[in-house]
């Protein structure tokens, strides 16, 4: 998939990235003090540590995504999901709207868009798909593996 390959770059990006910065400095030193540290903490961080550039949080986010898919990791879940606390990033008019698109095309009022009602919506948008390829659409952003999206999701 696209976001496969765009988190294999940023990693390999971040990668490099980390090895510039450990190349700058004292040759003999830096090798022996800094490698040391850094081997304990970095199978856990990139998932769960602050970062300090976006490129390097993008980097995370997508390789977490990455694991979720293939089934490494577990996706985390919230108790309560307030759209406007977890997407500060989208204003509150563009939440309700993209609330009643949702509630639209969620013919069964479950709370969900399964299979059926994801091909009928792209039917409606003028752009039908086969089922392997709304499988894929769903397989893409179900984080919790139950084969139809959420609000949320």
């Amino acid at each position: 998939m696209a976001s496969e390959e765009l988190a294999r770059k940023l990693q390999r990006r971040l990668q490099l990235q980390e090895a510039e910065e450990g190349g700058q400095g004292d040759p003999q030193p830096a090798p022996l003090a800094v490698p040391a540290p850094r081997l304990e903490p970095e199978p856990e961080p990139p998932a769960r540590a602050p970062t300090a550039s976006a490129g390097a949080e993008l980097s995370a986010q997508l390789s977490r995504r990455l694991d979720i898919n293939e089934g490494a990791a577990r996706p985390r879940r919230c108790r309560v999901f307030n759209p406007y606390t977890e997407f500060p990033e989208f204003s509150r008019r563009l939440i309700k709207d993209l609330e009643s698109k949702f509630k639209l095309y969620d013919a069964g009022r479950d709370g969900f868009i399964d299979l059926m009602e994801l091909k009928l919506m792209m039917e409606k948008l003028g752009a039908p798909q086969t089922h392997l390829g709304l499988k894929s659409m769903i397989k893409e952003v179900d984080e919790d593996f139950d084969g139809k999206l959420s609000f949320r999701e």
